[in-house]
């Protein structure tokens, strides 16, 4: 049985709203199944609960431990939202010689981030430095997101490209998740999420990647991306 069903009708609100103010849309690939928050994810634990409390001090200790490189690392990817935080991993991987790779990403971010926002807008979870405001932050806080905690946004986006590029470059592939799932971790040394944020990302974002890919459309633009890549000898 598929595990998508019909978004709710506020989730749909929330989702043309949200479309409507971008000047230039990608195509809406996953209009017709997007994922439903309640019948994909758990909810997070409670912020009163003693699951939270404990991942609080895991949060705290990963921040305190985290070296200035790990640091210094974590605000980059902090910042980088794109595929190209994977160009570390995969020597040649530039995202200004790979013309067709770049849309092929830019239409995964295009929509994970659609489906991330309803998701983060149904759990309303409080981040980490909500909760324990002594815990420092790697980034300035975005204006609004002070609820927005699960599932990770960063990690759906990891895991969402991830799996789609590990799709692309499959004798790559033990690397690039490796690489998503260090991304991802970051927003822990960040102080940005809890474990149980980047769990639901990873979750979410591998769904977004295997519904995309099985998009007629969206294979159109595989297929010219796996061309680029093997002419730019990505593919050996």
């Amino acid at each position: 049985m598929r595990l998508l069903s019909k978004l709710f009708i506020f989730s749909l609100s929330l989702f043309f709203s949200v479309a409507g103010a971008e000047q230039t849309l990608k195509p809406d690939f996953l209009l017709q199944t997007v994922l439903s928050p309640a019948q994909i994810l758990p909810p997070p634990p409670a912020a009163d609960s003693e699951l939270t409390r404990k991942e609080i001090r895991e949060v705290k200790t990963w921040v305190v431990q985290a070296t200035a490189k790990e640091r210094q690392m974590a605000a980059l990817d902090a910042k980088n939202k794109t595929v190209g935080f994977f160009s570390d991993t995969i020597n040649g991987f530039s995202l200004v010689k790979l013309p067709q790779t770049k849309a092929l990403f830019e239409q995964v971010r295009h929509s994970e981030n659609q489906v991330a926002k309803v998701f983060k807008n149904h759990f309303q979870r409080p981040r980490p430095y909500i909760i324990d405001p002594t815990i420092s932050l790697c980034f300035e806080a975005e204006q609004g997101g002070d609820l927005a905690s699960y599932p990770s946004g960063h990690a759906t986006m990891a895991y969402s490209m991830g799996v789609t590029l590990a799709h692309l470059l499959p004798k790559q592939a033990s690397k690039i998740l490796l690489r998503a799932q260090l991304y991802a971790e970051n927003r822990i040394r960040c102080g940005a999420h809890y474990r149980s944020d980047i769990v639901a990302g990873q979750v979410l974002g591998t769904l977004i990647a295997v519904e995309l890919l099985q998009n007629a459309s969206f294979q159109e633009m595989v297929v010219k991306a796996m061309q680029e890549l093997s002419a730019a000898g990505l593919t050996q």
